[in-house]
């Protein structure tokens, strides 16, 4: 009846060794193409990560000198990322001026912004330069025991009015934020990413 001849033959399904690698390759390129790009936006958003985390203390600084009626202040460790939200005076404490080491075998995990120390930017991001107004108030109450280790302190007043200032945030790629604190409002902001060069 049939003829076994005219039976279509099968062929085995799968994918050739040609094909493997040819699928291979254009992974490789297309990765390749799009690694630096992927690379660069998280960058960017590590840069943005760290203003959020800076105006956050920075309102929470605000916050507490309202609620406390104490002064509150902020410094931080230039070309470092540590900072230090304190009361003002605390200031002149002989160990408010040492900077916290650094615990290397800290788990933590860059994706996870919630693991991060409370006084730390991300990793990568500095304080690249900062302009503090100048306080008669610090200058009082510091004198000339000021800490090396750290910038000029940013006060936040139990009326809500806080000394101008502006800071700008680095990445390793360069990159660039500027984040300013208006003195009269207490109102904080972000720029854009840029190349702004610090000083």
């Amino acid at each position: 009846m049939f003829d076994a001849a005219s039976r279509p033959v099968a062929r085995p399904s799968g994918l050739t060794l040609v094909e493997v690698v040819l699928v291979l390759s254009l992974l490789v390129v297309i990765g390749a193409v799009s690694m630096p790009l992927l690379s660069g936006a998280f960058s960017r958003a590590h840069l943005n990560s760290a203003s959020d985390i800076l105006r956050d203390a920075w309102s929470r600084g605000r916050l507490a000198a309202m609620q406390t009626g104490q002064a509150q202040a902020f410094r931080f460790e230039p070309k470092g990322g540590q900072f230090q939200l304190l009361r003002l005076d605390e200031l002149s404490l002989p160990e408010s001026g040492e900077l916290p080491e650094e615990d290397p075998d800290a788990e933590r995990s860059a994706s996870d912004i919630l693991r991060l120390a409370p006084s730390r930017l991300p990793d990568r991001v500095i304080f690249a330069a900062g302009d503090v107004a100048a306080s008669n108030q610090v200058a009082a109450l510091v004198g000339s025991s000021k800490a090396e280790a750290w910038s000029a302190p940013i006060l936040f007043n139990p009326d809500g009015t806080t000394s101008d200032a502006s800071l700008l945030l680095q990445n390793d790629r360069g990159q660039t934020i500027r984040v300013t604190l208006r003195g009269l409002t207490g109102i904080a902001n972000a720029g854009e990413v840029g190349s702004e060069e610090a000083p």
